[in-house]
């Protein structure tokens, strides 16, 4: 069963807001990751996400970098996607998030990999590449970012400054 939206904050139908923060995330295709860690302390990085119907996005990283290695010793994490506005200041759309994120394994790993597929048909077309995904033997790996919060701003369908904020059942 997909995912439901608990409004904690805000007034807004429940079905027109999860419209409204799915339509975010079909627009854009590159989200902002945040995580933190011992050494150096918080870090945000981009990466092209996609996602599937219950609110679980999927991104690619290498296993090196320095957010991957935070997810591995937490797996908190926030995010953001958003649309760039027309003029400064004006019909925001965005949305931030939080949960939990780490590294795909078996059926994760095949959902990820449908999802990304899904978005970008040229990735892991490769047989190798494909199975590298899937078995974690490459040095890039598929990771799955589980949003449990949200707070979704989105000017031109819920007014201006209307933050909405809810966590995600599931």
């Amino acid at each position: 069963m997909p995912y439901r939206l608990d409004i904690t904050q805000g007034e807004w139908p429940a079905e027109e807001f999860r419209k409204g923060v799915e339509g975010i995330l079909a627009e854009s295709m590159v989200l902002t990751l945040a995580t933190a860690g011992p050494e150096r302390g918080p870090h945000a990085n981009l990466a092209f996400f996609a996602h599937d119907e219950d609110l679980v996005l999927y991104y690619v990283s290498e296993r090196s970098t320095r957010h991957s290695r935070h997810l591995a010793e937490e797996a908190r994490a926030a995010a953001t996607v958003f649309l760039p506005p027309p003029v400064f200041g004006e019909q925001l759309r965005g949305v931030q998030l939080t949960g939990s994120a780490c590294e795909a394994w078996g059926r994760q790993a095949e959902a990820a990999l449908a999802a990304y597929q899904g978005r970008y048909p040229s990735f892991a077309q490769d047989p190798e590449v494909r199975e590298q995904f899937l078995t974690g033997a490459g040095a890039a790996a598929l990771y799955r970012f589980q949003v449990e919060e949200l707070t979704a701003v989105d000017e031109p369908h819920f007014g201006r400054r209307n933050y909405l904020r809810a966590t995600v059942l599931r």
